[in-house]
């Protein structure tokens, strides 16, 4: 009866120890951040536009509740929430981005995941990247040309109903929040606040040098990400290739 109970007590210490043992989420993780606007559009009225990020994001190292991260953009789409507006990120754009490096908290006793406020500049540099505001002359010796296709700053391919065609030279300041929650081992899913800000240096069209009045969705539900645990091996041409599966929920 002793050696039972002794053996009761082991198998409910190593049951307790491998409870109270903090997760590990580091790994190699496909991420889809989508980010949601109102705009008013002529012709279309007010719409629902989407900024979508689709990343390879590799937590690298987790210490204690701290975890880093790097993450790579694998593909950036813009859906204008109408057929009559087409805005197009060239590839020379994404591959510009590089890679971000990023901490995170993650609580492994309520399975909680936050990515405090990141900025991230675009074709331009700051010396305090949160609060100096964005240069709006293209000679600004801030503003460089970050996707190295000979122009100021980052360029973004336009067309209005197919007709009207342009390309439009940006430099831009994003931030974001990631809050969400671990709710498998291999899926991580939450909810974004983010804010942009944009100053068109110039357009090949000229018609597209006012961009549209936009606001916050106020809805949150429909600025949100999901992160889906994926092998150490997996390239952004297979995230991109196998997204639909990735991310469906």
């Amino acid at each position: 009866m002793r050696v039972l109970a002794l053996t009761i007590i082991a198998t409910a210490l190593l049951s307790f120890t491998a409870i109270v043992q903090p997760l590990d989420i580091s790994g190699v993780w496909a991420q889809l951040v989508v980010s949601s606007q109102l705009s008013d559009v002529p012709f279309a009225g007010r719409v629902r536009q989407q900024t979508i990020s689709i990343q390879r994001v590799v937590i690298n190292k987790q210490n204690g509740e701290t975890v880093t991260m790097e993450a790579q953009t694998c593909a950036l789409e813009f859906d204008s929430g109408t057929p009559l507006v087409k805005l197009t990120f060239p590839e020379r754009f994404v591959s510009s981005l590089g890679i971000d490096v990023k901490k995170a908290q993650f609580d492994s006793s309520t399975l909680s995941f936050v990515q405090p406020r990141t900025v991230y500049l675009r074709g331009v540099r700051l010396q305090d990247p949160e609060r100096d505001p964005l240069p709006t002359d293209p000679k600004d010796p801030r503003i460089f040309d970050q996707d190295g296709d000979g122009k100021p700053g980052m360029t973004l391919i336009a067309s209005v109903l197919g007709v009207l065609n342009a390309e439009i030279y940006i430099i831009q300041r994003d931030w974001n929040i990631l809050r969400g929650q671990l709710t498998s081992s291999a899926t991580l899913d939450g909810l974004v606040e983010w804010g942009s800000e944009q100053v068109i240096l110039g357009a090949t069209n000229s018609i597209f040098l006012n961009a549209n009045p936009t606001f916050p969705d106020p809805n949150p539900n429909n600025s949100f990400f999901r992160s889906t645990r994926v092998n150490a091996e997996t390239s952004c041409e297979q995230i991109r290739a196998q997204r639909d599966r990735l991310f469906a929920r």
